[in-house]
């Protein structure tokens, strides 16, 4: 459930960009030549009755699926074994994702685009990338509406220790914000500018949790081959479990999933191969990303601006 956040060194898959906007991937990712058409493909049905015979295969191969499945509740076919969870494999690959330090310091505009039932808003924000000594701070602004005013945002990471945030939001439209405050724990879950990112999720708050577990085998989101990564907190209030889906090589989530202690799945982070386009020198750059809140059934974009020219 994380947006923008770190630029890992000599990326090479789009998922890097979900750590950290800003920063470009070499065109070769996702140059993979697309896979020659079938013999269906390239036949035409010239009569009624191929077409017939394509129909009738379709479906025997539909109620055969639904047979097997059927089967198999059954208890006639053994279904899918759990997962293996392996404790110390999802500890070390949220170290390595909490140590993911960006290069350099960065600027990126945006848009903040909230949707619920009819309600529509669109809030300029500004994000950051600034270098520090030994930690590295993640800055988001949003500009002020019509009805509510700017915030502000800083997040500071490092490598060892765990997020500090702090916020100031101003009283009204037009009026300044405020000196910076720090956020307590229990109130990351409040909601950044109205949308659906939270305060945590902005900072990836899941991989700090005492529960990191890796769950086997790796599986394929998005095209890609993944670590799935189940992250815990069963001492906090409202989301207390988060099953991400993270690039093997970035690394960088794809897809992460928030649920409740009851098992309910409150939000849902996804990025798909839409998201990313091409600059003017041929690399790839992340240009849009969305969350989904299944609790409040509102959803929010977060559409970057593509770069001209890095």
């Amino acid at each position: 459930m994380h947006l923008a956040r770190s630029h890992l060194k000599q990326a090479r898959s789009p998922a890097a960009l979900a750590l950290y906007p800003g920063h470009s991937l070499p065109h070769e990712w996702n140059g993979r030549p697309a896979r020659p058409a079938g013999p269906l493909a390239r036949r035409k049905l010239t009569d009624k009755s191929a077409l017939f015979f394509v129909l009738r295969g379709c479906l025997a191969v539909a109620l055969a699926a639904l047979a097997v499945h059927f089967t198999a509740l059954a208890g006639g076919l053994p279904l899918p074994a759990p997962p293996v969870r392996d404790e110390a494999g999802g500890q070390k690959l949220a170290e390595q994702m909490r140590a993911a330090m960006p290069e350099t310091n960065s600027e990126i505009h945006g848009l903040l685009l909230v949707s619920s039932g009819k309600t529509k808003s669109r809030i300029p924000v500004l994000c950051q990338v600034k270098m520090r000594e030994g930690a590295w701070e993640t800055i988001y602004q949003a500009e002020a509406t019509a009805t509510a005013g700017a915030e502000r945002l800083v997040i500071i990471h490092s490598a060892n220790g765990p997020n500090q945030y702090l916020y100031a939001r101003a009283a009204k439209p037009g009026a300044p914000l405020p000196e910076l405050s720090p956020v307590l724990p229990e109130a990351t879950e409040a909601p950044f500018a109205g949308s659906d990112f939270s305060v945590g999720d902005l900072g990836l708050e899941f991989l700090h949790w005492p529960g990191q577990c890796e769950l086997l085998p790796r599986e394929q989101r998005l095209g890609q081959p993944c670590y799935v990564l189940e992250s815990t907190n069963s001492r906090k209030a409202g989301i207390v479990r988060v099953k991400s889906w993270i690039d093997e090589e970035t690394p960088g989530p794809l897809v992460a999933e928030a649920y409740d202690s009851e098992g309910h799945e409150i939000k849902e982070f996804s990025l798909d191969h839409k998201s990313f386009k091409k600059d003017a020198r041929g690399h790839w750059q992340l240009e849009e990303m969305g969350i989904d809140n299944k609790k409040t059934h509102s959803h929010t974009d977060l559409k970057f601006d593509m770069p001209k020219d890095q």
